[in-house]
C-alpha cells in the first residue's frame, strides 16, 4: 500500500473548493440612479427624458380609495401586472429597494428600483421610485391613488423615462409602445382589489 503525501488528493478527485455565494438579483445592480439629480413626483424631467402619463377611474367612494392606496403601498400594481417578485420587501417604503423580472413577450428583464417618496393623505395614497444603474430603463415611476372631490378614485402613473438598454435604445419609437402597454396592464391591476372593496 502506498501512502500519499500530506495534502495530497487521491487520483481523479477534486480539491475541495470554498463554494460561491450564490448571486442575488440584486446584486446585477448598481446603487445610484442612472440620470442626474434627484427624481420627483411632479417636478421637470432631467433633459433628453419622456414624460408619459396614465390615469383611469377604478372606483368610487372611500372604501375602494383605501383598498386600492393599501394594494398599491403592497406592490399590487406590480403584482397584477404580471411582474415576477424576484427580490421585493412586504410594503412600500423610502428606500426600499424591490427587484422583479418583467414578463414582456419573449423577453423578461430584471428590473431594480429604490423608493424615493411616499404619500399618504386623506386624498391621496401612493409612492415614487427610480431605476437603479443596469436597469434597462432610466428614470422614475409613481403610482397614486387619488379620492376626488366627485368620490371618484383614480389611479394615475406618471413615468419619467429614456432607453438605457442597448435593445431599448435599439427599439426606437417601439420602446414607446412597449411601455404604453405596461401601463395599460397597470392600469388594470388594481380592478379585483376594488371590486370586493
Amino acid at each position: 500500500m502506498t501512502s500519499q503525501p500530506h495534502g495530497s488528493q487521491p487520483h481523479g478527485s477534486r480539491s475541495a473548493r470554498t463554494p460561491r455565494t450564490p448571486r442575488t438579483p440584486r446584486a446585477c445592480f448598481g446603487d445610484g440612479y442612472a440620470f442626474d439629480g434627484e427624481p420627483t413626483l411632479d417636478g421637470p424631467p432631467p433633459a433628453g427624458f419622456h414624460v408619459t402619463t396614465r390615469s383611469r377611474v377604478i372606483g368610487h367612494g372611500r372604501s375602494a380609495f383605501v383598498a386600492a392606496g393599501d394594494a398599491v403601498l403592497h406592490w399590487q400594481v406590480h403584482r397584477g401586472s404580471g411582474f415576477v417578485p424576484l427580490e421585493v420587501p412586504d410594503g412600500v417604503t423610502v428606500g426600499a429597494t424591490s427587484v422583479w423580472g418583467v414578463t414582456f413577450g419573449p423577453l423578461h428583464p430584471p428590473v431594480a428600483c429604490r423608493v424615493f417618496a411616499v404619500v399618504r393623505s386623506d386624498a391621496e395614497i401612493g409612492f415614487g421610485h427610480a431605476a437603479l444603474v443596469g436597469h434597462p430603463q432610466r428614470g422614475w415611476e409613481s403610482y397614486r391613488v387619488r379620492h376626488h372631490s366627485d368620490d371618484r378614485v383614480t389611479l394615475d402613473i406618471r413615468v419619467v423615462w429614456r432607453p438605457a438598454a442597448w435593445w431599448m435604445r435599439a427599439a426606437g419609437p417601439a420602446s414607446a409602445l412597449a411601455l404604453s402597454l405596461i401601463l395599460r396592464r397597470n392600469l388594470r391591476a388594481l380592478d379585483a382589489v376594488v371590486a370586493c372593496a
